[in-house]
């Protein structure tokens, strides 16, 4: 049920695409339950401007890919190069949890908010953008954190404040996963699809509003930035009681070595 269209590459481009698809529905299978009664369409471009072509106008430069979920149509850009087995393995699974997750919820899809829709779907992805750990660090580093209520029906259209989004809502959404599992989450969008609001849909759901959870997954966060610092801080004295602490046992185990090799010097071993 899965097909790729490419115009560049051999059969072996093709290939890879399509195993890629299929573990990425591995992934995505972790997170919710899949539906493949219909075919998903993959297509790929090689460059920005063939892709945008492709998608409806209005849509911002920077974008890489594109779903349709209602139609099991997905569009994403993968160019040549080193990195393109890693790029595969980020947007075709991304892509691919926009379809499942529709297929999951139906029509009450568009009522799920941005932060979920795309929190779950780079959680789809193979092989994160590492860039995703790090501006959120430097946000939370400098109290520079986009509201969750921003990003429920919409993400800045500027590609940093965007790729902030993208960030923010993997890693919120990675909380509400470790924190009431996937069945949580699917309860959650299926409580959004059925018409709830971006900030009581958690609160029908888990039983605490979205501004509650969202300081709890803040605090974490500055729990986690405040850890490494301090760990650096105390890293030269973990190092010297390491000293004063395995110097004397080595010259204890010298002195049992020493004493066992003399009370043993009379041993032979014959054949």
């Amino acid at each position: 049920m899965l097909k790729v269209h490419w115009y560049e590459g051999d059969a072996s481009f093709g290939q890879k695409a399509l195993e890629t698809a299929q573990a990425g529905l591995k992934s995505i299978r972790s997170f919710i339950s899949l539906d493949l009664e219909q075919p998903i369409e993959i297509f790929i471009y090689t460059n920005a401007d063939d892709l945008q072509s492709a998608l409806v106008p209005g849509q911002e430069s920077w974008i890489a890919g594109h779903a349709d979920p209602e139609l099991g149509i997905i569009q994403v850009l993968i160019e040549p190069g080193p990195q393109q087995a890693i790029v595969m393995e980020q947007r075709i699974p991304h892509e691919l949890m926009h379809v499942m997750l529709y297929r999951l919820v139906g029509p009450g899809y568009q009522n799920l908010p941005g932060w979920l829709r795309e929190g779950m779907a780079t959680m789809a992805e193979m092989y994160p953008n590492p860039d995703y750990e790090r501006v959120l660090k430097e946000a939370v580093t400098s109290n520079a954190l986009l509201p969750l209520q921003d990003l429920c029906v919409s993400f800045p259209e500027d590609m940093p404040q965007a790729f902030l989004a993208y960030a923010e809502s993997r890693s919120f959404t990675s909380y509400l996963y470790e924190t009431y599992g996937s069945s949580g989450l699917q309860s959650l969008a299926a409580a959004y699809a059925d018409g709830m609001d971006c900030e009581h849909g958690t609160e029908r759901t888990f039983g605490i509003s979205l501004s509650n959870l969202e300081q709890k997954w803040s605090s974490s966060l500055q729990s986690e930035n405040s850890f490494l610092p301090a760990l650096q801080n105390i890293s030269p004295y973990l190092v010297l009681l390491c000293l004063v602490l395995i110097i004397p046992l080595i010259g204890v185990a010298g002195t049992l070595r020493k004493k066992g090799s003399h009370h043993g010097s009379g041993t032979e071993i014959t054949r």
